[in-house]
This record gives C-alpha cells, structure tokens and sequence, in this order.
C-alpha cells in the first residue's frame, strides 16, 4: 500500500487536488494485466503524430517487427522542422503543427539530435539550418522505409479506451470521411509546439497594432521598418531578437532573463515586464512607456492533446501529462505510451524514448506492477518538489544519464554516451554568453566522455545530405 504523506505533497500544487487525484487513481480497479507477446502475433500499434518522435518510434517499431501505423495530420512528415508558409491553418484547413520560420538554424549540437546510430553526413555544421535538419528527417524516413506505414491527411481526433482496446478516430482532411480504427497499443508523438501561449496582460485587446506569437512568425522582412516590441527571452525570443534587431526601426525586448546581452544595433531597446497596453503601445513596470507597430509573443507553448478520451486514464493539462511511469508509459493503461512530453532535455532522449516503447509494444520487457510504477512516479514527484520545482515540472527530466541508464538497464534500450549531456549542458551556458558567435562552433565527440569544440565560421551553410 503507498502512504501519501500530506506534509510530503502539499508543495507540489493545488495539494488537495493532487493527493485527490492520487486517491482516485488507487480506488479506481485493477489496470488489466498488460499481455506480453510471445508466440503470438505482436499487437497492432498506432502511432499519432509522424515528427521527429513519431518517426523515431516508427525505426523501432519496424525493426521489432511490429504491425504499426502512423496517423500523421498534415500532408508532409517532418512535424515542427519543416517550413510551411501558411499562417494559422495549413491547406487543408488545420492548425499549423509547425512554428519553423525562414533563416533558422538549431540552437543546440546536431551530436544530441541526431537518431541513435544515425549521424549526420561528415562536413554537416553542428549547428545545421531548418531545411537541413528537415532533409535530415526525410532521408531518415527513406533510409528505414517508413513512408508506406504513414498514413498522411489523418486528423486524430479521439483515442478511447474500450474494455480491452483502443480506438483511434481521425478524419481524412482529403475526403473529409471520419474513420475509427482498432489498435492494442498507442504512441502519443504528437509534439508540444502547437498550442502557443498569449498571456494574460491587462488591456492587450485595446491595442490596435497586429499582435502574432513566434509560432506564426515566418520571416524578418514582414517588420522591416517597424517599430515592434518582442516578449520573451527563450530559445525563440532570443533568435528572433538577433533577426529583428538589425531590420526593425525600432526593437523593444520585454524580457527579464540575466544573460550576456550582446552589442544589438542602436535599434535594440530592453524593456522589463509589461504593466498594461494602450492603443499604440504599453506601460512597464518601471512607469515607462513605449509606443510601437507590432508585438511577437515568445512566450512558450502548451501542451496540446484534445484528442484522449477521459477513459485514457491519463490527467493531460495545458501543463502537464500525468502520471507516466519512466516519462512515457501511462500507469493506468500501460498499453499506452508518450514520446516527447519530456522537459528539458536533448532529442536523444525522445529517441530512446522512442525504443522504450516499441520494446513494449513487441513483448522484449514486461513491466512492474501498476503499484510499483505509481511509487516510482511519485518518487520522482517528490524529488522534483525536493528541488523547489512545482507540479508544472512534473514532465522535467532533472538528470538524463541517469534516465538513460534506467531505460537500458529496463528495456536494453540503446544507451546516450554521457558525453551527449555534456555537450547540451555546455551550450545552454555557452548560448547565454555568446549569443551572436555560439554557432560558429563545431563540435567532435572524442569518445563516449569527451569530445572538441573548434571555431569554424563560414559564409555559407552546407547540407550534405543526399535524399
């Protein structure tokens, strides 16, 4: 029996709430006994979403020989890394999966994103361009045959549980025909950068300007000579500055990040948090005022997944997804897995994430029991609580060598050599520091500990990728 100490939680969130859900989840029956192929066919697996995680999965999936599927909404694969220059809602009159836009480059290593034993072409820049990230993920979809088990314009729109199954319902966005299909084992790969957030900023409505997120930002040149105030000073809020600042009349950055700021042109202004707007402009919280064209909200993303059924068995949030044992495996139904609801961590991690589940899916591992897996997520609540992290951090992977160990010593996942962590944690300090320059380095993993990192400017961007 698991004793929940109220001392223990109530920092976590909403205590009551969360010790209620806690409650609820162990009153509730007995998950159904998780079956384990073996000398019968593998299950029927549907994976939903066919970006970088989807497609990561679908590699395992068929080299484990299981019967799978993956519903991808769009007409392309690729999810946020390809550039689509439609603004809101794509040619078939959905929701843009993708907040890619012209000119960008990855912010961290090509080493920690690339699928595991699965590089990028020598001569590859370590920081590659969008499109060459994209071409990366259409060769890798090519390379293991994946095409014919992706099934394209296929809108999920409801996974339920039925007794001792999944169904899965999608529209055809060619045909507009709603279908439901039956599946024994589900992958949710639908990504986390689809549902961008406004804030909540007193008297944003009055103001008369055009207001967009980065989500729907495509290209510097649409603010050329435009007075813009840019919110937010994440990975996006500092690109866009670095492309906004040298086109713009006039940039007003409202961020509050301790960093290294750059020499930005005389165009480049910070603001602080903002106070309220006006028509033609805002007040901050030092008493200024600034009055500008346009705003950019880069201000981060929620997590998105209207499709599941309250009979998941899962509480999916705006801010979280919960309880999942191992970050990936819903407790409730463990027929049911999430690659990439993983915070702050490198792709490697979704790739693993990625195996973990097809290992599941074709019978190579049996889990704990429903009891074991719930202690060993509220373990890593209160480890997260220890660390003054709140309930929204429930998705936060604090140390990725050791999660990696755990899955290979569980699943024989293929194991991240350490130095793959090293790498992230350098550049994420690096970035903060030399913000205009940090790209134009290139990284050489040494061995499985070290690795160089070598000044190598260039004009020019190579994409060595052959499709």
């Amino acid at each position: 029996m698991i004793r929940i100490k109220y001392k223990s939680v109530c920092r976590c969130v909403s205590l009551t709430v969360f010790v209620m859900f806690v409650v609820k989840i162990m009153e509730q029956e007995e998950v159904e006994d998780y079956v384990i192929y073996d000398s019968i066919p593998p299950p029927r697996v549907c994976i939903i979403g066919a970006g970088y995680s989807g497609l990561g999965t679908a590699r395992y999936m068929r080299e484990y020989g299981v019967n799978f599927t993956v519903f991808e909404a769009s007409r392309h694969i690729g999810g946020t890394w390809r550039f689509d220059p439609h603004v809101g809602t794509d040619e078939d009159g959905l929701p843009l999966f993708t907040s890619m836009y012209k000119n960008l480059r990855t912010n961290t290593p090509r080493q920690t994103m690339e699928y595991a034993g699965f590089p990028f072409p020598e001569g590859t820049p370590s920081y590659p361009t969008g499109p060459c990230f994209y071409k990366y993920l259409q060769h890798f979809a090519k390379h293991f045959e994946l095409m014919n088990n992706i099934q394209l314009q296929s809108y999920v729109n409801l996974v339920k549980w039925a007794k001792d199954h999944w169904e899965v319902t999608y529209t055809k966005t060619d045909t507009k025909e709603q279908l439901t299909e039956v599946c024994d084992f589900i992958v949710v790969a639908s990504g986390e950068f689809s549902s961008p957030v406004i804030p909540n900023i007193d008297r944003l409505e009055m103001f008369k300007g055009k207001v967009i997120h980065s989500h729907d930002y495509k290209d510097a040149e649409e603010f050329r000579n435009r007075r813009v105030l840019l919110v937010g000073a994440g990975a996006s809020g500092l690109d866009l500055a670095m492309q906004l600042s040298n086109v713009t009349s006039q940039l007003f950055h409202s961020h509050h990040l301790n960093y290294n700021q750059p020499d930005f042109s005389k165009t480049y202004v910070k603001k602080p948090d903002i106070d309220s707007f006006t028509p033609t402009g805002a007040f901050f919280v030092d008493g200024s005022t600034e009055e500008f064209d346009d705003v950019i909200f880069c201000t981060g993303y929620n997590y998105n997944h209207p499709f599941l059924d309250s009979s998941s068995g899962v509480t999916a949030s705006r801010k979280f997804v919960l309880p999942l044992y191992q970050q990936t495996v819903n407790i409730k139904h463990p027929s049911m897995t999430f690659v990439g609801v993983s915070k702050k961590v490198i792709n490697r991690v979704m790739d693993a994430q990625g195996q973990y589940a097809a290992a599941l899916a074709s019978g190579k591992f049996q889990l704990p029991s429903q009891e074991e897996m719930l202690r060993n997520w509220l373990e890593h609540v209160y480890a997260q609580q220890n660390k003054g992290m709140r309930i929204v951090d429930v998705n936060v992977i604090s140390d990725m060598d050791s999660y990696f160990g755990n899955l290979t010593l569980e699943a024989e996942i293929t194991p991240a050599p350490p130095v793959l962590t090293k790498i992230a944690r350098f550049n994420g300090k690096n970035r903060l520091e030399d913000l205009l320059n940090y790209r134009d380095y290139d990284y050489k993993v040494i061995d499985k500990e070290n690795y160089e990192r070598r000044y190598t400017p260039r004009k020019e961007l190579p994409c060595p990728i052959e499709l």
